[in-house]
């Protein structure tokens, strides 16, 4: 009866600490080839999937989760065991009895001592008890229906992040490369600028002032370029340890800048509904309420009583030497029962417990509420700064042209002498404000399509 009870007690902690735990699960994937080397941005998400280390353990969280569902299960399932006992009596107990009991004339207070028992004993003893009700466990194999489905949901969801975060990191080596070769037309007209000045200076048609000027714009755009090219390697190691790529090997991307802004506005996150229940922070919230209401339902179990049944049989063998494996006799011993706790009263704690549960419960659906506020508002206010930056984008990039041409004609004014070196600086630095504010205007814009992603839950 007391290993029943035992086991009763077990049960409901395993019961009780499930209902606290959380974990993430993970879908099973295929292998990517390892030894590809250039990605589109859907091939790259696959591989980050595949081989993110965060992703790894969410698999086993799952294999983890999985096995603890089962370990409440088991509890409702028959549970043997057995145990043995030997003993050597070095002193044998020694009784003592009134005289009286066996010689009525024996003198008052006279006693008899005598020992009883052997010198060595053994038992063997089987054990089975099985659970037959008891609130918390139906609870608990209700819940496991609804930690699978946590969990898978949270296999979702490490994906989804995992997505978004090698789409991140995709973006920024476009955008680095983009930079690059942005400096790289600057530099070949720059180079071509500063060859055809130093002939000019050489022939005495230009001071040495104007030659140097045109000098420290080259020098100034090379470091230009070293620097972008340095942003271009970091975006790139970014991407490879968001893939979970060796960082040994080459990476290639299969897809451009232009190709993705065009997939991006064709497809443009604006004209898409929302639902707030699709958010991957309601839908854990939302799984937080429900995970609090089976803890209500738990706490009100604790009102059920609980019943079980066992069975214990024991062979036994006394003797005064140590021939326990000689022809001689072994004693029997076999019971079973029922076991019955009924709860009578805790002093009112078992009701704060249950009206804790149901105050966090209500905590939850408030929050929900509030939530989906937050996150109706948030989608308007991100769909509104996407067309903003779009637009930012656009305007530009139209800015980038003009300022192109006009360094092109600049270019062209000082092959003929009609303005001067430092003109020609002054319009180059021009160029490059206004490369690098398109560059941070595509920036903003991928920045705002990736919290739209994870606001949509993509």
């Amino acid at each position: 009866m007391t290993i029943l009870c035992q086991h009763i007690y077990n049960m409901k902690t395993i019961i009780t600490k499930i209902f606290l735990a959380g974990t993430m699960t993970l879908t099973s994937v295929g292998i990517f080839a390892q030894d590809q080397i250039t990605f589109s941005l859907t091939q790259a998400e696959e591989f980050g999937v595949n081989n993110s280390a965060k992703m790894k353990n969410a698999l086993l969280d799952v294999e983890s989760a999985k096995k603890r569902v089962w370990e409440t299960i088991a509890i409702g399932l028959p549970q043997v065991s057995a145990e043995g006992q030997f003993q050597n009596l070095i002193d044998i107990p020694t009784s003592v009895v009134d005289a009286s009991l066996f010689n009525p004339l024996a003198p008052p207070g006279e006693v008899m001592e005598f020992q009883m028992g052997q010198k060595y004993s053994t038992s063997l003893a089987f054990n089975v008890s099985q659970l037959l009700f008891d609130g918390s466990y139906i609870v608990g194999l209700k819940f496991s229906k609804f930690w699978n489905e946590m969990n898978e949901n949270n296999a979702e969801r490490s994906k989804t992040e995992i997505k978004a975060m090698v789409r991140e990191a995709y973006y920024n080596v476009l955008v680095a490369d983009e930079n690059v070769a942005l400096m790289d037309s600057i530099l070949v007209s720059t180079e071509k600028l500063q060859k055809e000045t130093e002939v000019f200076f050489k022939n005495g048609f230009i001071l040495k002032e104007e030659a140097d000027q045109i000098q420290l714009a080259l020098n100034r755009v090379k470091v230009s370029k070293h620097t972008a090219e340095r942003q271009a390697q970091i975006a790139r190691n970014l991407l490879k340890l968001q893939m979970g790529y060796d960082f040994d090997k080459s990476i290639e991307l299969s897809e451009n800048l232009d190709d993705v802004l065009s997939n991006m506005l064709a497809d443009s996150p604006v004209s898409k509904t929302f639902n707030p229940k699709d958010n991957n922070n309601y839908q854990m919230l939302s799984e937080q309420k429900t995970l609090d209401g089976y803890n209500v339902m738990n706490e009100k179990a604790a009102y059920y009583p609980s019943v079980g049944a066992f069975l214990t049989h024991s062979q036994n063998a006394f003797r005064n030497e140590f021939n326990f494996f000689d022809n001689l006799p072994w004693y029997p011993t076999t019971i079973w029962g029922l076991s019955v706790q009924i709860p009578i009263t805790s002093s009112g704690m078992k009701v704060m417990k249950v009206q804790q549960a149901e105050i966090k419960v209500e905590q939850d659906q408030n929050n929900l509420t509030d939530l989906e506020r937050q996150l109706t508002f948030q989608q308007l206010q991100l769909k509104a700064t996407f067309e903003n930056a779009r637009e930012s984008m656009e305007i530009e990039k139209e800015n980038v042209e003009l300022a192109k041409f006009i360094y092109s004609q600049a270019m062209k004014k000082k092959t003929n002498g009609a303005i001067s070196s430092l003109e020609v600086t002054q319009i180059q630095n021009q160029l490059l404000q206004a490369e690098g504010t398109y560059i941070g205007s595509i920036m903003e814009l991928l920045s705002v399509k990736i919290q739209l992603d994870k606001l949509f839950n993509q």
